[in-house]
This record gives C-alpha cells, sequence and structure tokens, in this order.
C-alpha cells in the first residue's frame, strides 16, 4: 500500500490461513504453525476425497485403494500435505471444479474455479477443460465475480486494477526459450519426470483432451517464465495443482504394468525422502534462491546438487522432519495436535475407499 512493497500471492489463500494468523496471534507462534499444518493436512484430504471421485467419474468405477493412494504418492500429493504452499488448495479447487463441469454443475463449476483463481490466478489453465457449449454460459457469474474481487483488491493495493505486485518481481516476467521447458520436464532439480514419476506411464492412458489440457497448459506457460522453478519448494510445485486430473485415467481398476509398479516404487521412495527432510531448507542449504546465481543454475541443472538426491541421502538421519515430531520436542500437548493434524491426509485417503464401498452395499440393500 506504501508503494514500496508488494505481494504477489491471492488473496483466497490468505483467508484460509486467517483462523492459523488469528490462533498465531492469539496464543503465540507455535499455535499458529500448528494450526497452518493442520489445514494444509486437511485441505489435502479433501484434494485426495475430491480426486478420488473424479477417478470415479472419469473411468467408471471406484479405484482400488492401494492403487489410489500410489498414485497419489506418485504425483506428490503426500509432499504437498506437507509443505505449506497455495498451490495444495488451489489443486482442490481446480480439481472439484473439473469434477463439477464433468457432472453437469456448471455454476458450481464457476464458482469453484472462481475461488482458485482468488488463490492462484494460473489456475485459469483449467478454463478450457470447463467448456461445454451453451452450458458453458453458467460458467460466467463464479469466475466474473472472482475477477472483480481481484481487480478491487489490485485497485487498493497497488493503485491498478491491473496490478498485482507481480511487476515489480523479475522472476514471473515473460521469457520465452527452451530452457524453461527442458528444465521443467526432465531437469535433476525441478523436472517433472523425476520428482512425479507417475506422469510416465499416465500419458498413454489418456483418451480425451479435458484431462490432459490444464497440465499441457501449465507446463506451456511457466515455462516461458524468467524463473520458471517456481523457486524453493519441492520438484515443478507450479504444476503440481494440474496432476491430480492428469494421473486420474491412470486410477482405473485393473493391472498396472512394470512401469506403473516401477514408478511407484520410487514415488514412494521420494515421498518417504521429502517427509524424512525438510525439502525447503535442503533447497536452500545447496544454493541461492536467486534465479541468477551460479549455485542456483547448479541446483537445477547439476545431478550433484539436487535436492532430489540430497534428501534421499538424509533418509534414516536423525529424526524425520515431520512438523508433530518436531513440535512434540517442544511440547507433548502442542505434538498431539500437529500429529492430529497431519494425520488427516491417511486417514481420509484410507477411509474413503471404505465409504464409498459402504454407499455400494446399501444401494444394492
Amino acid at each position: 500500500m506504501d508503494g514500496h512493497g508488494y505481494s504477489p500471492h491471492g488473496i483466497g489463500y490468505s483467508l484460509l490461513l486467517a483462523p492459523a494468523a488469528l490462533a498465531g496471534a492469539a496464543a503465540g507462534e507455535a499455535a499458529g504453525k500448528i494450526l497452518a499444518a493442520f489445514t494444509c493436512a486437511v485441505l489435502s484430504a479433501a484434494l485426495f476425497a475430491v480426486w478420488f471421485s473424479l477417478c470415479t467419474e472419469v473411468n467408471g468405477t471406484a479405484p482400488g485403494k492401494w492403487k489410489s493412494l500410489l498414485v497419489a504418492v506418485g504425483g506428490m500429493a503426500a509432499v504437498y500435505s506437507k509443505l505449506p504452499f497455495d498451490v495444495t488448495a488451489a489443486a482442490l479447487l481446480c480439481t472439484a471444479s473439473l469434477l463439477s463441469s464433468m457432472r453437469g454443475r456448471d455454476a458450481a463449476a464457476g464458482a469453484l474455479l472462481g475461488a482458485a483463481l482468488l488463490v492462484r490466478l494460473d489456475s485459469i489453465v483449467f478454463l478450457p477443460s470447463l467448456f461445454a457449449g451453451r452450458r458453458s454460459l453458467r460458467l460466467v457469474p463464479g469466475i466474473a465475480a472472482a475477477l472483480l474481487v481481484i481487480a478491487a483488491l489490485n485497485r487498493f493495493r497497488f493503485g491498478s486494477v491491473f496490478e498485482d505486485g507481480h511487476s515489480q518481481d523479475p522472476a514471473m516476467a515473460f521469457a520465452p526459450g527452451a530452457a524453461g521447458l527442458v528444465g521443467l520436464l526432465a531437469s535433476s532439480g525441478k523436472g517433472l519426470v523425476w520428482f512425479a514419476p507417475m506422469v510416465l506411464p499416465a500419458i498413454p492412458r489418456h483418451r480425451g483432451w479435458r484431462l490432459a489440457m490444464p497440465l499441457l497448459l501449465g507446463i506451456a506457460l511457466h515455462s516461458q517464465l524468467y524463473d520458471w522453478t517456481g523457486g524453493t519448494g519441492w520438484g515443478p510445485r507450479f504444476l503440481f495443482p494440474a496432476l491430480p486430473a492428469f494421473l486420474a485415467p491412470l486410477a482405473a481398476p485393473g493391472r498396472g504394468g512394470l512401469p506403473f509398479k516401477a514408478a511407484a516404487l520410487w514415488g514412494v521412495l521420494l515421498t518417504l525422502a521429502a517427509v524424512w527432510s525438510n525439502p525447503c531448507a535442503v533447497e536452500r542449504s545447496l544454493g541461492a534462491d536467486s534465479f541468477d546465481d551460479p549455485s542456483r543454475q547448479a541446483v537445477i541443472w547439476s545431478p550433484a546438487r539436487s535436492p532430489l538426491l540430497h534428501t534421499l541421502a538424509e533418509i534414516g538421519s536423525g529424526a524425520p522432519d515431520i512438523f508433530c515430531v518436531t513440535v512434540s520436542q517442544e511440547s507433548r500437548r502442542a505434538g498431539a495436535i500437529a500429529c492430529a493434524g497431519q494425520a488427516a491426509w491417511v486417514l481420509g485417503a484410507l477411509a474413503l475407499p471404505a465409504l464409498s464401498r459402504s454407499r455400494k452395499r446399501n444401494g444394492r440393500a
């Protein structure tokens, strides 16, 4: 507001974290962090539930419990149930929007995509997948309402409806070229095929464009940014919101084959490594977060400096970097609360298939 700073983040995720901020102000920083971790875990559990329903809609039958878990783990979902980024919230809202559209609930799809835009503007990559002829007019109210809110906030914060703070962030400038495309797909530090191995066996399973288009557009968009890496995180985090839709056909019942099994094993190993260590801290320790810095380029392109290899090396070294374990060292009560939050993803993942089977049995009865 004073013209000397900027906040390029959407208001949506700030609203989701408002309870954690209030808890931190009222009861101390630790309480705020615990509630923030709980919020992230609940969002992740909700994402799995919505994705499970999308898989059922796409494949005509509910996926198996363990297969769906392996697909989600191999698509970075378990890692981002731990990391406090806005991409989990965006993935939840975008996946729910696509599911609503496929069920013919276009007004709800528009409202959900509008909510996703409030969290991350790049959620717009889902819009083409929501088009369904004349029905698409029902998308307009929800999306238009979100755009009006964004415009009003931009005017309030920066003095222009078209200024969202990114213009002062050199990392977000467009820089056309092939380096970002190669880096997002295959680099040792940020490559999609290394950090989300399930994309490989998912490619031959696709039979339509609606599920694949968001990821393809996301790759096309983010690969042309000056800092296409998305900064510190776990792999290509800006692509995570589109992965649940892309991986839905892979969750269909049936034999997975050797490619699926190999990707599942690699995904489990990576997730164990990422949960045991602190991926953000590991990446920062390997080099600067500034895209222009030579050490940052080494983190991205040099296999020896890859955060992936360094997190694998930390498995078994010290206590796992799980929030509840860390908090328990200070307070057992606080640790128990944190454990409840981080258990939400696992409990939701295990309970959903059982609930689905129960509903089927009740329907037959």
